[in-house]
């Protein structure tokens, strides 16, 4: 298992403290329906990959030196099934903060899943099946790694627009007790005059 980048993800989309103006965008959304595209066929390779551990004879050994199982690579089919979906959603909905992060912790599940499969392969002296998975864990990482800018770029996007928001929101309070203190200074005023004009017994 690898180490994850959701800790940085988290903090970044919950609080980010940085100039905004100063970060490279390295994904833009115009950009957004391109990438999804090479990401969705840089799958296919996948597909065909984990239809050749499912249908072979289960020589590869886990981690615990048991027999791979049909069942996991299965329910890792499935999980790619999943990730597909997700990336059409994105695709339709590109501005969808959840949906970009639920994305990018789907592709880092994946990236999970190679980089394990991968060293089972090795040692299990598959040479060219752990090659394989490796060049396809390599593609994996770049993609994150724009995927991961792409979130980030979103969140600060939505921080930036809550804290509009919320300035407008205070002008408008500001105004609104202003507006209600000139009738209250008005009425104290009329008052002031009329005790001054009244007759001194």
């Amino acid at each position: 298992m690898r180490l994850s980048f959701l800790p940085i993800l988290l903090l970044g989309c919950c609080s980010i403290p940085f100039d905004l103006g100063a970060q490279e965008m390295n994904l833009p959304s115009p950009d957004l329906p391109e990438f999804l595209a090479r990401y969705s066929q840089g799958l296919q390779p996948l597909d065909k990959l984990y239809g050749e551990l499912k249908d072979e004879d289960f020589s590869l050994l886990d981690e615990r030196s048991q027999p791979l199982a049909r069942r996991r690579i299965e329910d890792r089919q499935r999980a790619l099934d999943d990730l597909r979906k997700s990336v059409r959603e994105l695709a339709s909905a590109p501005q969808g903060l959840v949906l970009a992060i639920r994305l990018f912790l789907q592709s880092e599940s994946l990236a999970d899943d190679l980089f394990d499969l991968s060293q089972i392969a090795y040692d299990n002296n598959r040479e060219e099946l752990g090659k394989r998975l490796a060049d396809l864990l390599s593609t994996t990482d770049h993609h994150n790694a724009l995927l991961e800018s792409y979130v980030l770029d979103l969140a600060a996007g939505r921080q930036e627009r809550i804290r509009v928001l919320e300035n407008e929101n205070e002008e408008l309070r500001k105004k609104l007790r202003e507006a209600a203190e000139k009738p209250r200074a008005k009425t104290s005023r009329l008052a002031g005059v009329a005790e001054a004009s009244s007759p001194t017994l």
